[in-house]
């Protein structure tokens, strides 16, 4: 079982939601006992709670894609995608601190490459980027990514974006999974040397740890905890060198060994 679940509350949510119902053919049905729409394997979920604070907890599910906003204080449009988690020792919105949710490195790579490629397609110029690791939930048992509407109320409900989202999201689950998952490390929130490594079909990568999380304080353990918690083959650490604090990078060359990931230096 595959999940897209949105909150009532998100009009950005709700925005692709509608978007993906007028494109994909689901028939009705539930999950948890809560109504859902179904086609094949893949399962449209509306919740009333908050998605940073998501605890669906049920037997079979594969992965789960968030359909959300992203808020940011630019205002600028923007579509972006990410894996939940709090890799630093602060846990602000959801979750806990130093622990994050399961990361699904194909899905949110081949979400950013189609996203861009949907803008392109439609001549529309716009900001398509992946961020790193931020906000609940962390302790779920299935990966899950979200995938986001940004930044203010006249993005969320924007039926262009809307559109975007939906159709990205129907191309994305077509793509074949690639096998050089990896882990992104340094760099800023929105980083674009990791953006234009997953555009270009060099590496699927999942959890990002980015430089103001290794700037204001983390476990060490971080690195592993990551690594541990990526779906299918982590084969792979890559380091903003620049964009990485000293600290840090002791702590990486110690890990490495028993990583059992190779470090590349970006």
């Amino acid at each position: 079982m595959k999940l897209l679940i949105y909150s009532a509350s998100d009009p950005a949510g709700v925005n692709i939601a509608r978007h993906l119902e007028a494109i994909v053919p689901f028939a009705p049905s539930e999950v948890g006992g809560l109504p859902a729409g179904v086609h094949g394997d893949l399962f449209l979920l509306e919740t009333d709670s908050s998605l940073i604070n998501l605890d669906l907890d049920l037997k079979g599910i594969e992965w789960a894609l968030c359909l959300s906003r992203h808020k940011s204080s630019s205002g600028k449009p923007c579509l972006t995608a990410h894996t939940p988690g709090n890799p630093g020792i602060s846990a602000e919105y959801g979750g806990r601190p130093s622990a994050v949710c399961i990361s699904n490195p194909w899905l949110q790579s081949a979400l950013i490459r189609s996203l861009r490629r949907e803008c392109d397609s439609r001549g529309v110029e716009l900001q398509v980027t992946v961020e790193a690791t931020h906000h609940g939930p962390t302790d779920l048992d299935y990966p899950v990514t979200f995938v986001e509407i940004g930044s203010d109320e006249s993005s969320w409900g924007d039926p262009l974006l809307g559109e975007i989202v939906a159709s990205a999201v129907r191309s994305s689950l077509q793509q074949e999974r690639g096998n050089k998952g990896a882990l992104g490390v340094g760099g800023g929130h929105y980083s674009e040397k990791f953006t234009k490594l997953i555009l270009d079909g060099d590496f699927d990568i999942g959890h990002i740890v980015p430089k103001y999380v290794l700037s204001e304080g983390f476990d060490p353990g971080i690195f592993k905890i990551c690594k541990d918690r990526t779906l299918g083959d982590c084969r792979y650490v890559l380091v903003d060198w620049k964009g990485t604090p000293s600290k840090a990078k002791d702590c990486l060359k110690s890990a490495i060994p028993t990583l059992g990931a190779e470090l590349v230096k970006i």
